[in-house]
């Protein structure tokens, strides 16, 4: 009878205990995604908040946009392929990369350094 006591308690232990790493949100064995992160910045080096990246899968020209976050970082989660990665934000020319791979459960780093767009100056025709 004591061991089906430790039993019974042993049970109700790790039913709890998986119950709780469920609602946390963490799992013994989480899929990893395959994608495209990077980080956006200016020639100075200070981050590009806000900017869009548009990426564009090869095979089936699919879609996806992010934005930068405040740390001038973003993330987007993707099935394997070859894609084409933009980047744009207000006040900085447009920055293209072509054919970047993503492999199965592989992450590519796509940075982007934007140059500012030439202001125009109307004092200089």
């Amino acid at each position: 009878m004591k061991h089906s006591v430790t039993f019974a308690i042993s049970l109700v232990l790790l039913a709890a205990s998986v119950t709780t790493n469920r609602a946390n949100g963490s799992h013994v064995a989480q899929k990893f995604r395959s994608g495209i992160a990077g980080r956006l910045t200016d020639p100075n080096g200070a981050v590009v908040a806000g900017a869009t990246i548009r990426i564009v899968a090869r095979s089936t020209n699919a879609a996806a946009m992010r934005k930068s976050d405040d740390r001038g970082e973003y993330v987007a989660d993707l099935d394997p392929d070859t894609y084409d990665v933009e980047a744009d934000a207000v006040g900085f020319k447009k920055v293209k990369r072509k054919s970047i791979p993503v492999l199965r459960e592989a992450r590519s780093y796509v940075d982007f350094v934007l140059e500012p767009k030439a202001r125009f100056d109307a004092s200089h025709p």
